[in-house]
């Protein structure tokens, strides 16, 4: 997704209705509350393991199987400054950082908040430090695609998925300057996960 939406394409989120893999509801918190910087940090890094990165609403509630799109309160609204969420993500814990942006929407007189996301650019974003919300240094966290939630990567089938990804961005950028045979795809192939595991080594 390009980090930059109408705000029609942002209320279509809004109003979607259902939690996505590359979508997630909060119902209205402030960005001064602790918990709070902990969890939008924690679904940020694992949306940017994502292709297509994603996106996270707030001021959605949730109403049996579905969600109900209530708004926020202006207080709630004004503590989501975007320099504010970035310096916080990645300075504190994101390993490349996050590129977010962060934009307020209304409807019918109710206020959100959309986060988005971009997917990482070369590498994987890993967590650099320990936090609340089980934040843990070290630790790689992407959107299950059993129950749409964001985990640490627990299983090598989840750890492939990001690593393979990684892969054929860095293949993609290569072909896209010339640089790249088919040939070399086992070697790229290896490196870029030699590279990755080095980064994790190192937090």
């Amino acid at each position: 997704m390009g980090i930059v939406m109408s705000d029609e394409a942002l209320l279509e989120m809004v109003y979607h209705g259902r939690e996505e893999r590359n979508l997630e509801y909060k119902q209205s918190i402030s960005w001064q509350e602790s918990a709070t910087k902990a969890k939008i940090a924690k679904s940020a890094m694992a949306m940017a393991n994502l292709p297509d990165g994603g996106a996270i609403v707030i001021g959605v509630a949730k109403k049996g199987e579905t969600y109900d799109p209530v708004g926020m309160s202006q207080e709630h609204v004004d503590s989501f400054k975007q320099d504010d969420i970035m310096e916080y993500i990645n300075e504190k814990f994101a390993d490349p950082y996050v590129e977010l942006s962060v934009t307020p929407v209304s409807k019918d007189n109710k206020c959100f908040i959309v986060i988005q996301i971009k997917e990482f650019g070369q590498l994987p974003v890993i967590c650099k430090n320990d936090g609340l919300e089980n934040l843990k240094r070290g630790a790689l966290f992407t959107r299950s695609r059993v129950k749409y939630e964001t985990i640490q990567i627990r299983s090598q089938t989840e750890m492939r998925e990001i690593l393979d990804f990684a892969v054929d961005k860095e293949i993609r950028r290569l072909r896209s300057r010339g640089l790249f045979t088919f040939a070399e795809a086992a070697s790229t192939s290896e490196a870029d996960r030699r590279s990755f595991e080095q980064q994790r080594v190192g937090l």
